[in-house]
């Protein structure tokens, strides 16, 4: 009989993606099946500090808050290469840049989210309003916060017609560490045992690959089980960000970065600490 293991996805293009083929039983995912759940980044976040799912996605920041429980797998992050989650303000306000937010209200996706441990770290201080990322334009817009951060498919510039981009937290990451931005990441529980960690790996690598190799037909199934709002350009254009050669394993910039965005977590204490080179797979 099957081992099922629980697999919890964000609803972000990217994410669905990557696990196309293995919830169509396009490639072989044996001796496993595979029971899967979509949430909230947030949500699964807030999950995982429970150890809900044998494999989550997980904002990178949320890792150190996990460690114990699970380990950072080497595929299926979305890295930003000089590019991130968006800045955004009202079209009527006075603020311009990001200096400009020390101290002011800000939207962000969740108190354990990438953008958020970014944003502290590149701002300095504000007061983080903690809001489910679908609700953060409107909350923009009702001048409730100064800013928000977009995340998902919403940081892409076609859809901010109302508002102003000040900033882009991966690009000012790049400009402050010249590394890309690390934004999510699976993470898998340790009491699965090795052998069953190094084959749900390979099976979840296999999975992008095919994503990869069959780029449209996925990507277009991606878009529907999501209802993303963007068309099959902007989704493509997505998908080349989020998922690439950062997604297939862990560069050592990137594995750089994350202890800078974990250090910098603890120093604030938004973390404990976490020293990667006895929590990856």
């Amino acid at each position: 009989m099957s081992k099922i293991i629980t697999l919890a996805y964000s609803p972000d293009t990217d994410d669905a993606f990557m696990v196309h083929a293995m919830q169509q039983n396009l490639i072989d995912t044996s001796p496993f099946e595979f029971s899967y759940k979509s949430e909230d980044i947030q949500v699964l976040n807030e999950a995982a500090f429970s150890a809900t799912y044998d494999v989550t996605a997980i904002s990178i920041a949320a890792y150190p808050s996990i460690q114990n429980d699970y380990l950072l797998m080497p595929i299926g992050a979305s890295i930003g290469d000089q590019f991130g989650p968006a800045l955004i303000t009202a079209q009527s306000s006075a603020i311009r840049n990001p200096a400009d937010l020390v101290g002011k209200k800000i939207a962000v996706p969740g108190l354990k989210t990438s953008a958020f441990f970014a944003a502290r770290a590149l701002i300095g201080q504000f007061e983080a309003v903690p809001t489910y990322f679908k609700d953060i334009e409107g909350l923009v817009l009702s001048g409730a916060v100064d800013a928000g951060i977009l995340i998902h498919e919403l940081q892409l510039d076609g859809l901010l017609t109302n508002f102003r981009r000040i900033g882009d937290l991966g690009s000012l990451w790049y400009q402050k560490f010249q590394l890309p931005l690390p934004l999510g990441a699976n993470a898998i529980k340790r009491n699965l045992g090795a052998s069953a960690i190094a084959r749900i790996t390979e099976i979840m690598r296999h999975s992008i690959e095919y994503g990869l190799a069959n780029r449209s037909a996925t990507l277009e199934a991606a878009l529907k089980s999501t209802g993303a709002p963007v068309n099959a350009t902007s989704g493509d254009r997505y998908i080349s960000m989020y998922v690439n050669q950062h997604s297939l394993a862990h560069s050592a910039e990137v594995l750089t970065a994350m202890q800078i965005m974990f250090r910098a977590g603890a120093a604030s204490g938004m973390c404990p600490s976490c020293d990667l080179s006895a929590g990856t797979y």
